[in-house]
């Protein structure tokens, strides 16, 4: 019964104060950071009136207000566990153990680890492909933008700001809908140059409207999350059908077929929705972990398949 009280109250407290997180919802939790930043904090929030005492939290700019809305969580967050009472979001995300600084550690570790497994799995690909081909330069462009993908995952994760968080969209993006263009180049790759060329520009323009939309707009979540769906799923429909009617001429497009089989299976984590385990790992840091072995198909399957354009220009 208690329980049933509990979520009716922050289900009121939450209509009440209208766009909120159940977490911060809380009287209690307002009450200790309004305490807390007139306190610590300079009127602007920004600044504390004494030097803080954590040197990681100065190199990350963390804001005095916002130090203070962490150190509030987590004593109500020790009240509803022991309570064996469910965990709420606060300000829209989960709450996580900083390290070093960082406030969500386990994605930053993982969105590295697709950084560092693309870098590598490109370094075999040039030790193995030496000859000049025009997938060579796509391979190299997917490369460049894949890491840059990962790279603003990682700084977004470590300091979420609205500058980051675009960043991390547009990068998403851009690494999605590059697999795009990638496939298409190789499906194209004995077509008309004018047919290539305007698959180039309508990828281009596609970029340059997301990217402005989310530049120019108040940031839409479920556009932006919808959009990178929908490519995503052209994309690994192109690819299945692909290698599948080319499974005899070509076999190392069973690549593909792994690639696309992993990253759906990697996607299902994003459905989920928990608390981070140990305070850290949550079902999205887990999804980064998931998508890194991935990369090793999709190099492989370059590799491959330049080998196989080489011995055709060369019959």
């Amino acid at each position: 019964m208690t329980q049933y009280l509990f979520v009716f109250t922050i289900l009121a407290l939450t209509y009440v104060f209208g766009h909120c997180s159940l977490g911060d919802s809380f009287p209690s939790y307002r009450n200790c950071v309004v305490e807390c930043s007139q306190k610590r904090c300079d009127k602007d929030g920004v600044r504390y009136k004494r030097s803080c005492c954590l040197v990681v939290l100065e190199v990350f700019k963390w804001k005095c207000s916002e130090n203070c809305k962490y150190d509030c969580m987590w004593p109500m967050v020790e009240g509803l566990v022991e309570r064996d009472w469910p965990v709420p979001q606060f300000h829209g995300k989960w709450p996580f153990k900083r390290l070093l600084g960082l406030q969500e550690p386990a994605s930053v570790a993982f969105s590295l680890l697709n950084l560092l497994t693309n870098l590598v799995m490109f370094n075999r690909f040039k030790e193995q492909i030496r000859f000049t081909l025009p997938s060579c330069n796509i391979w190299s462009l997917y490369t460049l933008v894949s890491a840059n993908c990962w790279f603003w995952s990682a700084v977004f994760h470590g300091r979420d700001t609205m500058f980051t968080e675009l960043m991390d969209y547009i990068s998403a993006y851009a690494m999605v809908l590059f697999a795009f263009y990638t496939i298409g180049h190789r499906i194209l790759l004995y077509s008309n140059q004018i047919v290539k060329n305007t698959f180039t520009v309508i990828c281009s323009l596609a970029f340059i409207y997301h990217s402005l939309y989310l530049l120019t707009t108040e940031y839409d979540y479920k556009y932006n999350m919808t959009t990178n769906l929908l490519v995503g799923a052209v994309t690994g429909t192109a690819m299945l059908i692909w290698a599948v009617l080319n499974r005899r001429r070509m076999g190392h497009g069973k690549y593909l077929i792994f690639y696309v089989l992993g990253m759906t299976l990697a996607s299902l984590l994003e459905l989920a929705d928990f608390p981070p385990l140990l305070w850290t790992f949550d079902a999205h840091s887990l999804w980064h972990l998931a998508t890194a072995p991935n990369a090793y198909f999709m190099y492989k399957f370059a590799i491959e398949d330049c080998k196989h354009q080489r011995r055709m220009l060369l019959k």
